[in-house]
């Protein structure tokens, strides 16, 4: 038996078995949760690892810190004295979050979006991306267009930027993080 955070007393498995046979959840117990307290997020490396592009690569967060965790490929070892070094481990042990990269669905409804919503996009480019979105492939056809036009290219980078930028925020919300600092871009 040990002492309850709401006061009485709590008794603990004492085999394996009646671990594995337990429904008590510790995140029931009685009593106020654990908030966490408010960190420095490292912003230019988190919003690096939202528009991380390798499947290679795993980014965290770490939720003590605020400093963003690197895991795989191309990823040098490390140095175990190294607090952000994780030693190759990539489970969530509640102190960091996985950061999911932007899925290839929800650029191409960016670039959805930044077509509609754009009244001074240039019509030739519109009509250009138009088509790129409907073909099959239609990263290739948004390259080239932007490619082109550098003047749409940065008008859509900023549109982009946007996005990215709430989708961050929202993230960090959704994970309960609080920030100290607030985001460069705010």
């Amino acid at each position: 038996m040990i002492p309850g955070r709401g006061g009485g007393y709590i008794r603990l498995p004492s085999t394996i078995q009646e671990l594995n046979q337990s429904t008590h959840d510790p995140r029931e117990l009685p009593g106020p949760a654990m908030k966490r307290k408010p960190i420095r997020v490292n912003w230019d490396e988190l919003e690096a690892a939202f528009d991380n592009q390798s499947s290679d690569l795993v980014y965290y967060l770490d939720l003590v810190t605020g400093h963003v965790i690197l895991d795989g490929e191309g990823e040098d070892p490390g140095d175990e004295d190294d607090p952000a070094w994780t030693g190759g481990e990539s489970a969530d042990d509640g102190t960091r979050a996985y950061v999911e990269p932007l899925a290839t669905e929800t650029k191409v409804e960016w670039i959805r979006r930044y077509v509609a919503e754009s009244g001074d996009l240039d019509p030739g480019v519109r009509e250009r991306l138009v088509e790129a979105l409907r073909s099959d492939e239609p990263a290739t056809g948004i390259i080239a267009t932007f490619r082109d036009d550098p003047e749409a290219k940065d008008h859509w980078y900023r549109f982009r930027d946007d996005r990215l930028h709430e989708r961050i925020e929202e993230w960090l919300r959704d994970h309960g993080v609080e920030w100290i600092d607030p985001p460069p871009w705010a």
